[in-house]
């Protein structure tokens, strides 16, 4: 008797001191929580909010697989389509598409190989989803010496969800690919058309326009003041004042190029809605759910992956928004899944403070951010500061699309992905659509072999370029 109650009293007394432990815990959570929520009015509910709405949405078993018949793939010859505006851009159908004789033999196995298994794919990716008109998928790279990673991309993304499709894929770069290249996406893709086009100017053109004081000042930033007889280089790392970001020249200008540059970019002309996928995303599952019928049947400006994601306070940027908009955003918030503004004529006290949507992958209506308003006060964001990374994609895209519900006195026009029940899986930066509690396999193979047990034809369509 005297023994059953020492091991119970042992046992009463570690009970009691995990339940100590988890009360400090979650003391200690509670009150992060509160430190947080003090820089924000109401960051605690809204965060909290999300969390709920997010924690409801666990992944759905894949829908069932009715079998097709295959559709078989012809390729020909490289048609090249250069544009006059914007930059040369390269287009190539999936109908008219052959590597060059001089093309690698790993090139080769690769394409052959994705060329092989599309079919594979579209017998096992049935799910029916309505086409709509006058959407590309689109990326952006430096050169190509990414188009392996971008083929990956693309091949995840085919058989997650464009084979069905088929929307027209563009990739933007800085500097011009070789054919080989663009034949080796192009085969990935399969029937599906993809362009690659220049964004603009090359580097030197950039430096030929800027004055002497601009070019003086871009040399110092990259440490270049001591070394006249180096030239610059998309490579080179510089540093801008009030930023403590240390990137390379090339990362600057995609951010330049993707806040404003973008928008009216003759690559896009046709278009109307584009879907940003970062050139390093990987998809987890085949969409059993269609992003653009969201997007299209709701008449959505935005449908964005990750929120908050960052944050940005910039007394020159609301000067500026003030200039054009006549009026000033001071904060965002998101609730129910739907981001809303709150200006700072409406609420002098507001806590100047946007939050802003992820930019690795986000849905935009085109013709809201080409308007000429947006294109004004984006023309004024950026400013005649060349290659900043300060004011990037991530801030314009988010404030463009508050700016442009308020201005039509709407709400419910900006959506949050995970909130409206919508899960696309789509891994970067080792989360799943940006959720930090849902970690993803940092190298590439890795993710590729775990992904491919739970997820058929996978291994088939893509094989080819993993180890």
């Amino acid at each position: 008797m005297f023994s059953l109650s020492v091991k119970s009293a042992a046992f009463l007394s570690l009970f009691a001191c995990y339940a100590l432990f988890v009360v400090i815990s979650s003391m200690n959570y509670t009150a992060t929580l509160s430190v947080y929520s003090s820089e924000v009015e109401n960051l605690n509910e809204e965060l909290l909010d999300d969390l709920r709405s997010s924690k409801q949405l666990v992944d759905r078993e894949s829908a069932e697989i009715d079998a097709t018949a295959p559709v078989s793939l012809t390729l020909n010859k490289n048609i090249l389509d250069r544009e006059a505006k914007g930059g040369d851009a390269i287009n190539l159908n999936a109908a008219s598409i052959n590597t060059k004789e001089t093309a690698t033999s790993s090139i080769n196995d690769i394409t052959e190989s994705s060329t092989k298994t599309a079919a594979v794919n579209i017998v096992q990716n049935t799910t029916n989803f309505k086409r709509y008109d006058g959407v590309a998928i689109v990326t952006k790279v430096l050169w190509d010496k990414d188009a392996h990673t971008v083929a990956q991309m693309v091949c995840y993304l085919a058989h997650a969800y464009n084979d069905k499709m088929k929307y027209d894929i563009i990739i933007f770069t800085t500097i011009p690919w070789s054919e080989e290249n663009i034949a080796l996406v192009q085969r990935v893709a399969g029937e599906t058309k993809v362009t690659v086009a220049l964004e603009g100017p090359s580097l030197e053109e950039h430096l030929a326009a800027m004055s002497k004081k601009e070019v003086t000042m871009l040399r110092n930033r990259c440490s270049l003041a001591n070394k006249t007889e180096e030239a610059l280089t998309w490579q080179h790392y510089c540093v801008e004042k009030g930023s403590k970001d240390r990137v390379s020249l090339g990362y600057g200008w995609q951010a330049e190029f993707r806040a404003y540059h973008i928008w009216k970019h003759e690559a896009l002309r046709n278009y109307k809605y584009m879907v940003w996928v970062d050139s390093d995303c990987r998809v987890g599952k085949e969409w059993d759910q269609d992003p653009m019928k969201m997007m299209v049947e709701n008449d959505l400006t935005l449908l964005y992956s990750g929120y908050p994601y960052g944050k940005f306070s910039d007394s020159l940027t609301r000067e500026k928004m003030k200039k054009v908009y006549n009026m000033t955003l001071c904060y965002t918030k998101q609730k129910n899944g739907e981001l809303y503004g709150t200006m700072c004529e409406d609420n002098p006290s507001a806590p100047k403070l946007i939050r802003q949507v992820a930019g690795s992958h986000h849905i935009t209506n085109l013709d809201h951010y080409r308007k000429d308003i947006h294109q004004r006060f984006l023309k004024s964001f950026v400013g005649d500061y060349k290659f900043s990374r300060k004011y990037d994609d991530q801030i314009a895209v988010t404030i463009v699309a508050v700016m442009e519900q308020s201005l039509r006195k709407e709400t419910s026009k900006l959506w949050h992905e995970r909130s409206k029940n919508l899960t696309l899986k789509i891994a970067h930066h080792r989360m799943y659509d940006t959720q930090i509690w849902e970690k993803t396999p940092a190298n590439k193979n890795t993710f590729f072999h775990t992904v491919k047990k739970e997820w058929p034809g996978l291994d088939e369509r893509c094989k080819a370029f993993f180890s």
